[in-house]
């Protein structure tokens, strides 16, 4: 008999608590504020440097994000961890001259295979890095490791939260997708982003619309981000 959307809302908490903790990720409790104004000026958990194919480095990403006046940041290169001390340190000696600077989160973005289809997860806000390191090779992992339940049980015992990334880009429905990263239980949905790719970055109307509204009805958190890859924080 198919579980209802009520009931399955009913059976999930949000925000969870990292495994082994009673207490909510710190990082949960910023993505249950997060809307579609949050993106580009509040918030960004989804942008590229060129530890792997974005075209700023991480010392000019830290900058933009400070200049921007981000408050959240999370760098999220596929499958590397490298841009993390660099920007921390770049942070660092920005706020030692007075600067107000966002507050970084570890993030990587993974390839994993959800419900047959080739998918992104963000890894986010982890503390561990020793469970993500078959994710931190530079390049996508095989076999079992590349099944999207693998990746959010590494997710997890890092510490972090798993969010399905731009989940209207695949050749799969979204709703489909949505509901498959519910039952794996991921954490967050990409609910915000531009999938029309404009030189300045907003979220599309209607698509992201629809998609917030199902990943609210199944309990989960919202994310946002750029997924810049471009010189231009405020776009892709």
């Amino acid at each position: 008999m198919p579980v209802s959307v009520e009931g399955m809302r009913s059976s999930r908490p949000s925000p969870r608590a990292p495994d082994g903790c009673s207490f909510p990720h710190p990082l949960a409790k910023v993505l249950a504020t997060v809307d579609r104004h949050s993106c580009p000026g509040r918030c960004n958990f989804h942008c590229h440097t060129t530890s792997s194919d974005g075209s700023l480095t991480p010392e000019e990403l830290a900058v933009q994000a400070t200049d921007l006046g981000l408050e959240h940041l999370a760098i999220t290169d596929h499958h590397s961890h490298q841009a993390y001390p660099l920007a921390q340190q770049t942070l660092a000696t920005l706020q030692q001259q007075g600067h107000a600077t966002p507050r970084l989160w570890r993030g990587v973005e993974i390839s994993a295979v959800l419900n047959t289809c080739l998918v992104h997860i963000l890894a986010l806000g982890y503390g561990r890095e020793a469970p993500l390191m078959p994710y931190l090779q530079g390049k996508a992992a095989c076999g079992e490791t590349l099944q999207a339940s693998a990746v959010v049980s590494a997710v997890h015992a890092a510490g972090g939260l798993a969010a399905l990334a731009h989940p209207a880009r695949y050749r799969m429905d979204f709703r489909s997708l949505i509901r498959a990263a519910w039952q794996l239980k991921f954490d967050a949905v990409e609910s915000w982003y531009d999938y029309e790719m404009l030189p300045r970055w907003r979220p599309s109307p209607l698509i992201c619309d629809d998609v917030d509204q199902l990943r609210q009805d199944l309990g989960l958190l919202a994310s946002c981000g750029t997924d810049t890859h471009s010189t231009n924080l405020n776009s892709r």
